[in-house]
Order: structure tokens, then sequence, then C-alpha cells
């Protein structure tokens, strides 16, 4: 099954799914290795770029669904859920460029959630075959043997400046890799518990982790 089917198949079973540890299960058996070993990013004809760690986010905008207010693109609420503001929905398999670098999202309105994964690391290949590897000092490209690259904002340098018009340059190629349910799962980086559902508040001095293992990393070379 193709990515953008597992997406919809994903969107399509959303009502049946009631508590974190079923989204989790769907991260991990379904999505993950989906995004993970199911294809790449075309970027031109001259770039590959593999994802190697996927964060998941999901927002419900319904007052009693899942909440994860770290989530970047969702509707703008108080601490008690009241709506102040709206923010449209984006089409399924959008790039969503933010603070902490690109998500892919798959968010629905007719069924009122949000959810994408933030490319928290990843392998860029030439069509020669060749890694390439920003030097974060000189910032310019470097040939490498293999090397995966943790900067998810680095994909600015790759994912921007392109035409409004019909060609579209970067698109989501699905190849049939290995497939796999070996994946390191971990909390995502960064994450703390919120203090409340609506806004992301933390106690900075507490400093609590997330405690979701939301984050998923293949260990095998494309």
């Amino acid at each position: 099954m193709d990515l953008i089917e597992k997406l919809k198949e994903f969107e399509k079973n959303i009502n049946k799914i009631h508590s974190e540890e079923e989204l989790q299960k769907i991260f991990y058996n379904d999505l993950a290795p989906a995004f993970l070993y199911g294809g790449y990013i075309k970027v031109h004809e001259d770039l590959r770029v593999y994802i190697k760690t996927v964060e998941f986010y999901f927002y419900s905008e319904k007052l009693n669904g899942i909440h994860d207010p770290i989530m970047y693109h969702r509707n703008i609420r108080d601490t008690y859920g009241n709506l102040l503001s709206e923010v449209p929905y984006f089409p399924i398999m959008s790039l969503n460029s933010h603070d902490s670098g690109y998500d892919i999202t798959f968010e629905n309105e007719k069924e009122q959630y949000r959810a994408s994964v933030l490319i928290r690391s990843y392998e860029v290949k030439t069509k020669e075959g060749q890694y390439l590897e920003w030097d974060k000092h000189s910032m310019f490209v470097k040939h490498t043997t293999y090397k995966f690259n943790t900067q998810s904002l680095y994909l600015r340098k790759l994912l921007n400046g392109f035409s409004l018009g019909d060609n579209n340059d970067i698109k989501w190629v699905d190849s049939s890799t290995k497939q796999t349910k070996n994946l390191k799962v971990k909390t995502r980086q960064n994450v703390f518990k919120s203090d409340s559902d609506f806004v992301y508040v933390y106690n900075k001095i507490t400093g609590e982790k997330c405690t979701r293992h939301w984050s998923f990393t293949r260990e095998e070379e494309i």
C-alpha cells in the first residue's frame, strides 16, 4: 500500500481511535514504516531525500479529543479551550515549513484533526548515488560515503524556491524498499509535558518531558 493510501486509511478509521495507545500502535505498525521505508522525496531530477527519523504530532480540534498542544498548525484556543482564531486545514501530504524544520501533514477538516510528521533526520542522495551532508560550519555541501543529517532546518536549502505554477518539482515517490518492524522508538526531541491541553505551556524549572513515544527511527542505510 502506497503512503497516501496509508494516510487515507488512517483518515477513514480515525473515529475508531479512542486513545493514545491506539494511536501509538498505528504509528508504529502502519505509518512509520511507510514514511521510513516506503519511498522518498524527489527534488527536481537531481536529489532524493530519504527520511530516517519521523516524529508524529496529532491534535484533535474537538474539545474531548486527543490534544498535542505543541502542534504548530492548529486553531488557537485559550487554556480553557475557548476558540480564539481558526486556521485552514492543509491538503493531505502538504509540506509545512516552521521553526523546527519540515512537516509532512495529513489533516482532515471533516473529522476535525491535525496530524503530521516532522522530518527529524534524513539522508540526501544524488542521482549518482552519493550522499550529501551540510557542513554546519561553512554551510557548503560535502559528498560522503554515508551520512545522515539531523538538522531538519537544513532542508530549507533543498525544499525552497520552487514555482507556484503547474510544474511540481518536489514530490513523494513510492518505492519498494525493504519493510521492517524493527524500529527504534523514543520520545520526541525537546518536547515537554504541557500543563494545558490547548496551549503549550510547561514548567521550565522541572522540565518534565512528554512521555509519548512518537519518534521512530530506522537503523538501516537506504
